[in-house]
Formats: structure tokens, sequence, C-alpha cells
């Protein structure tokens, strides 16, 4: 009878252990870590995704370019990209598709730190950098043209070295890589009095910065999906509830990032945070899609339904 009531107890502890067993998320970043991904670091650390009964491992892409690549490839479950790159992506056939939304406007601006420069208009003649071909370099175009600058009287060049030291050398006169929630303190940080002129003021459309894609061939029935972007969305709450809370741990657990501009970083991204990562806004992906045609980026537009669920 003992040995009869030890096998149930067993059975019990062990489905029991089953329902709650964690299942593995493998999300794979854009880049190393940093301020941008804040968000998914609270939602890990304040236990949201395992209430949600997911283990979430983030993983830093030893290529950044590889990342939908190895989703494709199903390396990873989840991935980091960017609302531009996946219109390219779906031209190219790679077979990903959006899913939600970690950071829901742009983060770049054209900057500079020269003191004749206080309008688009006064880039005539000047030489502005760039730093993503096909994006950057298209936008710059777009934001001259849209205050009746000739594109062709600016000299643009891909940059090879850091925008800010470029800025502060003037060796350029103005950067498209000058995002504002770091290098934009960065600047200031060290006595620069930049003017900043955003794109989506001057004729480029709004868009989202960091997008989570996952493989097109299984998102829809991924139960793991839903669940992440609900862990994300409490995760989210709650770093903004406790944004230096989370910072020490964060810091706890990546004491390289421990610097004063990435501290200022961290506050300065809190507000770009989307709130509802499932949200999608259809008239405005449409939008930049046609943008992203107009300027010969892409050929064609797919249905909505190809770029997200």
């Amino acid at each position: 009878m003992n040995t009869l009531r030890t096998a149930i107890t067993a059975l019990l502890l062990l489905v029991t252990a089953s329902a709650h067993a964690e299942e593995k998320v493998r999300l794979l970043l854009d880049w190393f870590i940093n301020p941008n991904h804040a968000a998914i670091f609270a939602a890990q650390y304040s236990g949201a995704f395992k209430k949600q009964g997911l283990d979430v491992e983030m993983i830093a892409p030893a290529d950044s370019a590889s990342v939908p690549l190895l989703l494709a490839a199903g390396k990873a479950d989840l991935a980091i990209s960017y609302q531009p790159q996946l219109y390219t992506l779906v031209e190219k056939d790679v077979p990903v598709i959006r899913v939600g939304t970690l950071i829901n406007q742009p983060l770049n601006t054209l900057t500079t730190v020269s003191s004749d420069i206080h309008s688009l208009k006064d880039f005539a003649g000047k030489t502005l950098g760039y730093a993503v071909p096909g994006t950057e370099d298209v936008a710059i175009r777009n934001m001259l043209k849209s205050q009746g600058v000739d594109a062709d009287s600016v000299k643009l060049i891909n940059l090879n070295m850091d925008g800010v030291s470029a800025l502060l050398t003037h060796k350029i006169d103005g950067a498209m890589t000058v995002f504002r929630n770091y290098e934009l303190l960065d600047l200031k940080d060290k006595g620069a009095s930049p003017t900043v002129f955003k794109p989506e003021d001057f004729g480029v459309p709004a868009y989202d910065e960091l997008i989570i894609l996952a493989n097109q061939k299984s998102a829809a029935t991924d139960k793991r999906i839903p669940a992440f972007l609900r862990g994300l969305d409490a995760g989210v709450a709650w770093l903004r509830a406790h944004p230096q809370q989370a910072w020490q741990a964060f810091i706890k657990q990546y004491p390289e990032l421990n610097t004063p501009l990435n501290h200022q970083a961290w506050q300065a991204t809190l507000p770009y945070f989307a709130t509802h990562s499932a949200e999608f806004d259809q008239a405005r992906y449409q939008a930049f899609g046609e943008y992203m045609k107009a300027n010969g980026v892409i050929k064609n537009i797919a249905p909505m339904s190809r770029y997200t669920l």
C-alpha cells in the first residue's frame, strides 16, 4: 500500500513538474546587448516571461547582417530586426515575418554640430555621412528634397568610422547615424551643441525602429509567440515602474555596460518601447512600403499579410 502511495505521489509530482516546465525561446538580438534591449531584459528579470511559461535566451549575433538568415534557417525562434529591412527581406523571399514591435518609432536623426547650419537648406554643398545603404542615404535625399534642396548638391559618404568622431572632427558636416537615445547624448556629453533633424518630420514616413521576427512557416501556429509578446508587454510596464532597479540588475549581469552614457541611454530609451507589442498599424506599414518602392529600394509591395501575422 505504501509502495502504491509512493508511486502515485511520484507520478503527481512528475505531472505537475511537466505542467510547469518552461518552454525555451531562443531570441537573436540585432546587435550586442544594449539599452535598446532593456524591455526584454526587464521581462526576463522580473519574471514576466516565466509567468508565461517561457525561458527566453537572448543571443548576441557574431554578425548582425546574418540574423534574419539564421532565423530563417531555424537557428533561433525569434529575432530582433528593423522595419525598413523587413521589406527587402520579403522581396528576397527570406521566410521571416513580423510578429511584434519592440521600439515603435524611428531613433536615428540627421544631426550636425556645425554652427553655420540651422536648417536642412544649409546642407547644400556639404558632406553628409550615413551607414546603412538603401535606408539612411535614401532618407537624407528625401529630407533634403522636402525642403527644396537638390540632393545632388551634397556629397554622401558611407561612414567607415564613428559618426560622433567624424562630426566632432568636422570630417563631415552632418550624419544620419546619430540616434536620439545614444549618440545624441554622447555629443552633448562631449560639449557639442547639436542641431537635430528627425526624418519623420521631413519627408520620411514614420516607422518602427525595432521589430520582432519569426519564421514565416511556423509563426501562425507557434503558441510561444503570443506568450512572448504578453511577457514583453509586462516587462515594459515593470521597466517603466522600476527603471533604476532594472538598471542595477542590468549592470550586475553586464558590468562592462556600466558607464554614465549607457545609464543616460537607459533612461532616454524608456519612452520609445511599444506598450502593446502585438499592435500593427497597417496604414503606416503600407505608407512606408510605398516610400521604399518610390525610392527604388524595393520593386514591389507585398500584401500586408506577408509582412506580419
